[in-house]
């Protein structure tokens, strides 16, 4: 059930002068973009010789909710309230009942390495992710990401990409090939599109993730044919691209009704089963009746 935040009652709990940095915020364009996340809103304040700083806020069985980078308290901060600010603005759709971040449950290992990582001194740590994001592209992508280094990807960066994906998927069976070289291709269209979604989102961007979903499923029938061999690499790397795939649509917020028809044509297209084919998956972005439509497709 979606609800309205009251503006002046926010005012109230910020405080004056944290009302007023907010306002010094938004006046120079602080977030610059925003996404609806589990039901509230999630943005980057970015201000000159200061780190990225990442909000979530919304209205959780608590009330208004707010989480943030700086660890300003219990009171909404700054960029909290700047963010807000920044969703009435959009005509954001609050929900009842969001679900913050920190709310989402974290695999037990991870937690247990994050409180690890935290008793190791910055330095090393930072020592540590750099010689990893050495050598892992997506690593690279997501650490500059978080550094606020990484833009919108350009026309030529997403023509590029198409390049790419359309290279890796033709090399696959072209000449002398085997069933690893299909295996080898996908994982690294994979990569291309993790890479591509560290970026800020866009609508051209969710295209061309499309676009290697296509390519994935015009290639994955040779791996499904040989499942004594290949049983779980279809499903994994399909499951790779669609994950990337509704993370950008959750952040787009792509029409419903062009995205369902865009997902009908893909899932349509496919010679075997479409990476993209679980629509239950796209319920936050296309609501159940788009999703039922898409489930008597097939």
């Amino acid at each position: 059930m979606a609800v309205r935040i009251d503006i002046d009652a926010l005012r109230d709990v910020a405080g004056s002068a944290t009302w007023a940095t907010a306002e010094k915020l938004r006046s120079a364009g602080q977030p610059a973009t925003l996404v609806p996340v589990g039901g509230g809103a999630s943005g980057t304040v970015r201000t000159a010789g200061e780190p990225p700083v990442v909000i979530w806020v919304g209205i959780t069985a608590d009330g208004f909710t707010a989480e943030c980078d700086c660890s300003a308290g219990t009171r909404p901060c700054a960029h909290a309230v700047a963010l807000t600010l920044a969703a009435l603005s959009d005509g954001l759709a609050w929900s009842s009942a969001a679900t913050p971040p920190s709310a989402v449950a974290v695999d037990p290992v991870i937690a247990e390495l994050a409180e690890l990582a935290r008793s190791v001194p910055m330095r090393r740590l930072a020592s540590l992710v750099a010689e990893w994001a050495a050598k892992d592209r997506v690593l690279e992508s997501r650490l500059r990401a978080r550094a606020g280094q990484l833009a919108s990807p350009t026309v030529n960066d997403l023509d590029r990409i198409r390049r790419m994906i359309d290279n890796l998927a033709g090399e696959a069976t072209s000449g002398q090939w085997d069933l690893h070289d299909v295996e080898k291709a996908g994982r690294a269209i994979v990569e291309e599109v993790e890479v591509l979604a560290q970026r800020p989102p866009t609508e051209e961007a969710l295209l061309v993730v499309e676009r290697a979903a296509r390519a994935w499923d015009g290639r994955s029938g040779y791996l499904y044919d040989a499942w004594e061999t290949y049983d779980e690499e279809p499903a994994e790397i399909g499951g790779a691209l669609r994950a990337a795939h509704v993370r950008l649509c959750e952040q787009v917020q792509p029409d419903p009704d062009e995205l369902a028809g865009r997902l009908a044509e893909i899932i349509a297209a496919a010679e075997v089963d479409s990476c993209l084919d679980e629509p239950w998956d796209y319920l936050a972005v296309l609501g159940r009746q788009r999703v039922k439509a898409l489930l008597r497709r097939r």
